[in-house]
């Protein structure tokens, strides 16, 4: 039975993943917040939606995820995913978070084909010139406030967009050296300060984002532009969502349902009963898993027989991310993979 929350006065903290930011893959719950319309039933059942095509962009890490006929089949009954949602208000605005089983979301991509982003963010170097520019000396009081405030709502739109597309933005700290390369490039141009930055922050990727014309006027639109999108100006959104999808091809698993592997993999590490359960959860929760058993116990390691959809290759790329296990090289006949559990006394 769902379990349902009605908190109207104050806006709920969401509860950090035992697996933290960098085992987003195999979190039990996945909690996506979005605004509602209303609180009657066909507001929330419009939110629910939402939430989860924004789950699907977060956990695929693929702009295109929402037109596949099965995500699509998906998101019209997304209530089946969902273990519970809670309302709460935020100022003038109604907000929802959403509960989704993290085990039933991830079986749908695997069975599906579909791309499982496994956890990794890719670093790229922000370069925005209204924060250099902010050193210079401008007459007009108002124009440098607008300026300001223009640049303070591009940088919160680039944190928004990066966060749903799993991109950490870094930002130059503008100090001396960063300084100093920019008055050297600047006659030149923004590309070869960019390459130069980027390669003292050991970063290979950057965006740069305008929100002035060539005149120094204020523009409706922001642009950005990077090697990625081969320096075409384009949209914000477009800029990341262009970057999102060709920086996780690395971090992407696109599992075939019709391979299916079975395996022996061991985990050292596993000293109280509470190991245990917590191992054995990791199998339970692992979305290419379909099934396993305890193949023996001795001291503190465990092994289990897996049967897997897609390779064993597949699976250890799956299993690398997680922070609770630490890959060993085998060193036993018979046993594919070798993990060490790292638990938190």
């Amino acid at each position: 039975m769902k379990k349902i929350y009605l908190v109207y006065l104050f806006l709920l903290c969401i509860s950090p993943s035992l697996y933290g930011e960098e085992g987003y893959a195999f979190r039990e719950l996945y909690e996506i917040q979005v605004e509602l319309k209303g609180t009657d039933r066909a507001s929330i059942n419009e939110g629910m939606k939402l939430a989860f095509q924004n789950l699907m962009l977060t956990l695929s890490s693929n702009s295109e995820i929402n037109t596949y006929p099965a995500v699509t089949k998906a998101v019209k009954d997304s209530e089946k995913y969902i273990s519970e949602y809670r309302l709460s208000s935020e100022d003038d605005s109604i907000l929802a978070i959403f509960s989704f089983n993290g085990e039933e979301v991830r079986k749908l991509l695997s069975e599906n084909s579909l791309p499982l982003w496994i956890g990794i963010k890719p670093k790229v170097l922000l370069f925005l010139p209204c924060k250099s520019e902010s050193f210079l000396i401008v007459d007009e009081e108002e124009i440098l406030i607008k300026r300001q405030e223009s640049c303070s709502e591009i940088k919160s739109k680039i944190n928004s967009r990066g966060s749903m597309r799993n991109i950490v933005f870094i930002e130059p700290v503008l100090d001396l050296i960063d300084l100093k390369y920019l008055n050297l490039y600047e006659p030149r141009s923004d590309q070869d300060f960019l390459n130069k930055i980027s390669s003292r922050y050991g970063l290979e990727d950057w965006m740069i984002c305008y929100i002035q014309n060539e005149y120094g006027l204020l523009i409706t639109e922001p642009f950005c532009l990077s090697p990625i999108s081969n320096f075409k100006r384009i949209s914000l959104n477009d800029m990341i969502d262009t970057l999102a999808d060709e920086l996780s091809k690395d971090f992407q698993l696109n599992i075939d349902p019709n391979v299916k592997s079975e395996l022996r993999i061991s985990v050292s590490g596993v000293v109280e009963h509470k190991d245990l359960l917590n191992v054995e959860r990791i199998m339970e929760t692992n979305a290419l898993v379909y099934a396993y058993s305890i193949g023996s116990i001795s001291s503190d390691t465990v092994t289990y027989l897996l049967s897997i959809r897609g390779q064993v290759s597949d699976l250890e790329k799956l299993m690398n991310v997680n922070p609770l296990l630490t890959n060993q090289p085998s060193q036993e006949n018979g046993i594919d993979l070798e993990y060490f559990y790292q638990a938190e006394r």
